[in-house]
């Protein structure tokens, strides 16, 4: 499913945000990627979304070679990604409903289709009441959801996450988490970076720990 096979990425000469970096992620799996800020955990996510391109080494998501994959073909690729930001991401002056709606249009769906979808989505989210309401009339954690919803929305086979529950307590970051849990007992490949060791070590998956661009332990609990 994802293969990054001594990937390194730079930022000039003497800025390195990866080196020499080495893993596979099998379909249907979950895990995390974790260390400190400038780790590298939103460098691995933004290159297998292809916002950044690779400097050195291949990679190999979904069965593309992502280092040589053209411009022409980024949107059929990330089709079958969905990417969940801290910072959430929405549109103001759009309801929550034509949030998550808008991405099935910009891929063809009618109007009506992708707000059925989207009201769909939003109920298994929980947020089946808050779909005439704007992102300002609602609270981080549930902003946090819509992005999810907005996500899922089209069914990617994997599902990136940066930092998802950075801003919110502990009882919506678990709240959040087994939204992920469900999300990926689904089928869907979920990939999270997150420097929350307590929260990590509770759900007991499989753990990336990165250090200054590098990958330094791969745990897998017993």
């Amino acid at each position: 499913m994802i293969t990054f096979n001594r990937v390194s990425k730079s930022y000039g000469k003497h800025n390195k945000a990866l080196s020499d970096v080495s893993f596979e992620v099998d379909a249907g799996e979950m895990l995390f990627l974790t260390g400190h800020s400038g780790a590298g955990k939103t460098s691995i996510l933004k290159l297998i979304m292809r916002i950044e391109t690779i400097s050195y080494g291949q990679a190999e998501v979904n069965g593309h070679n992502i280092r040589h994959l053209s411009d022409a073909a980024l949107p059929h690729y990330r089709r079958d990604l969905g990417m969940i930001f801290q910072d959430h991401r929405l549109l103001e002056n759009r309801t929550i409903l034509d949030n998550v709606a808008m991405s099935m249009w910009l891929r063809g769906f009618t109007v009506k289709e992708s707000r059925k979808q989207a009201r769909v989505i939003l109920g298994q989210v929980g947020l089946a009441e808050k779909t005439r309401f704007y992102p300002s009339q609602l609270s981080s954690g549930q902003q946090q959801r819509v992005g999810i919803a907005r996500a899922i929305i089209s069914k990617p086979a994997i599902l990136l996450a940066d930092e998802p529950t950075g801003n919110l307590d502990p009882d919506l970051s678990l709240e959040l988490m087994d939204l992920f849990m469900r999300i990926n007992a689904n089928g869907t490949t979920v990939v999270i970076a997150s420097h929350d060791l307590i929260l990590i070590k509770r759900l007991r998956k499989r753990v990336l720990v990165l250090d200054s661009g590098q990958l330094i332990d791969d745990y897998r609990p017993s």
